[in-house]
């Protein structure tokens, strides 16, 4: 999302020096003992964990601990004993939906030492939360090709990604929009949430209207200034209405439960049973770029991405155990390996801690959104690769050597819980055509030719149908339909953008063979 807010705190927030909001407790990490966690499974209506290793109790047993995302043992519940013998396996109720659900837990193995409990164990997570759902959508994958649809009242009925042969687009959706009103009652976690449902109902037309069009539908969820205060981290409110996006809140146990309560209810709507189908949910946006478009004030790298993590933990056990096909997706920008300062992360080095943190309390399936715009966002010209190297020490990953991305995600510590390499959503870019159509539809063609020659690449998601005002100000006209809806060059050859004649007529304009500008994977 490149539109920003025409606000003075745009500036000082390139100048913020970041300070600590409140004493951060230190990331939880293996523990302490000799006990190991080695699964947390759910198998039917109980959750299994299994264990290795023994060390000594006071009352000879091991305590299974379930604690909160924001929660360190032996602080939570006393769910389960056993002896405390190598090899020992628990099982629990998973009680989904109800107030004793153990489905947002962590687990881990403490014993009794002078009066007290003491954690011996790593803690995990639930690791297939998708065995609890009672839905599996067929996923709508059926090209890579993607658009981001003009939804402004007088363009939405000429809003036709079928028309240019897309079959995947995205939709935004602050989190304002769901709270407020009066809705159908959501019971769960032994709590009535009553979510809007008027914005909501007009959220399925749209939705309902692209499927019906043959497209799969990513929903990226944000926290405006708006949203409901449970929403909205702790840790963003000393700047509350000076940022885009806000941090999610999984810091209290107000936050923990209506995230949990939230997504379960949007992934239980949208799993294509009425309202309509969300595939894929993008949680965030360029939430590397913190200050900007995830603003949270932690008081360092390490703190911002638990805190995001965590809620990431959260979400994403709501989404999977409604929709079991569905993707969840985290979210950076194009800066790469830049070198860090107080108002973002690196992209690579946000991956590098979120990926170790995650893995801490148990692998998971998550995905990645990027954004592999050009170094400089006004450069109309995506073969060239300003700043952008084919190294890990690269400033920025461009559409130019997306496959700096998609190497490191293929390291073995990246891969997925299946050794798969994660796949990537470029789920938006876009090139402004303020300095000629020509330029800006030839780098269309690029970008598409890079998603289609690299096979970790599940969608390219081209920002955007039609040009935004805000953009136009700062010189990104990235439309590829002008305000009126008129069509540029690029509308026709993004249509056909895998039609040699246009390769060759876009080869013509870079003055190169695009071909030989791709580094296929």
């Amino acid at each position: 999302m490149k539109v920003l807010k025409s606000l003075a705190s745009l500036a000082l927030s390139l100048a913020l020096v970041i300070t600590a909001f409140a004493i951060v407790p230190p990331i939880d990490t293996k523990a302490a003992g000799s006990v190991a966690i080695g699964s947390v499974l759910i198998q039917g209506s109980d959750v299994v964990i299994a264990t290795t290793g023994a060390t000594g109790s006071d009352d000879g047993l091991f305590h299974l601990v379930a604690s909160d995302v924001n929660e360190s043992a032996p602080v939570g519940i006393d769910v389960a004993q056993a002896p405390a013998a190598s090899g020992t396996t628990f099982s629990v109720p998973l009680n989904k939906g109800a107030a004793e659900s153990v489905l947002f837990k962590k687990f881990t193995v403490c014993v009794m030492s002078g009066g007290a409990l003491k954690p011996v164990s790593n803690s995990m997570f639930i690791l297939n939360p998708e065995a609890a759902a009672q839905a599996g959508a067929r996923r709508m994958d059926r090209s890579k090709k993607g658009i981001l649809p003009a939804l402004e009242g007088y363009q939405l009925s000429k809003c036709q990604p079928k028309d240019l042969g897309c079959t995947q687009v995205n939709l935004t959706l602050p989190l304002s929009w769901i709270t407020g009103g009066s809705g159908i009652p959501w019971n769960y976690n032994g709590k009535t949430y009553n979510f809007e449902t008027a914005r909501l109902s007009a959220y399925d037309i749209s939705l309902k209207k692209f499927n019906e069009q043959g497209c799969q539908v990513s929903v990226i969820i944000v926290v405006d200034a708006a949203a409901d205060g449970r929403f909205i981290s702790p840790y963003s409110m000393d700047q509350l209405g000076l940022h885009n996006y806000y941090g999610l809140n999984a810091s209290t146990k107000d936050g923990v439960e209506l995230l949990a309560a939230a997504s379960s209810y949007l992934a239980n709507r949208w799993c294509g049973r009425g309202y309509g189908q969300v595939d894929n949910f993008i949680i965030g946006n360029e939430v590397n770029a913190y200050t900007m478009w995830n603003y949270m004030n932690c008081g360092s790298h390490e703190a911002f991405v638990r805190e995001y993590a965590n809620a990431f933990r959260v979400i994403y056990n709501g989404i999977k155990s409604e929709n079991s096909t569905a993707n969840v997706y985290t979210c950076i920008d194009h800066q790469w390996a830049r070198p860090e300062a107080g108002y973002y992360m690196s992209g690579k080095g946000f991956l590098s801690s979120f990926n170790s943190y995650i893995k801490s309390q148990g692998n998971i399936d998550w995905r990645l959104a990027h954004h592999p715009y050009n170094s400089q966002l006004s450069d109309p010209c995506a073969w060239l690769g300003a700043g952008a190297p084919h190294n890990q020490n690269a400033s920025y990953v461009t559409v130019y050597n997306f496959d700096v991305l998609t190497d490191y995600l293929s390291t073995p510590d990246l891969l997925s819980p299946s050794g798969a390499v994660r796949s990537v959503k470029i789920s938006e870019v876009g090139y402004t055509s303020a300095y000629g159509q020509e330029q800006q539809a030839a780098s269309i063609v690029y970008a598409y030719l890079v998603a289609m020659n690299n096979r970790f690449v599940d969608g390219i998601v081209l920002s955007r149908e039609t040009d935004h005002a805000d953009e136009i100000a700062q010189g990104l006209a990235y439309g590829i339909c002008n305000v009126d809806a008129s069509r540029k060059m690029a509308y026709s050859w993004y249509q056909s953008a895998d039609n040699p004649n246009t390769i060759a007529q876009a080869s013509a304009i870079a003055g190169v063979d695009l071909m030989s500008r791709i580094t296929p994977r």
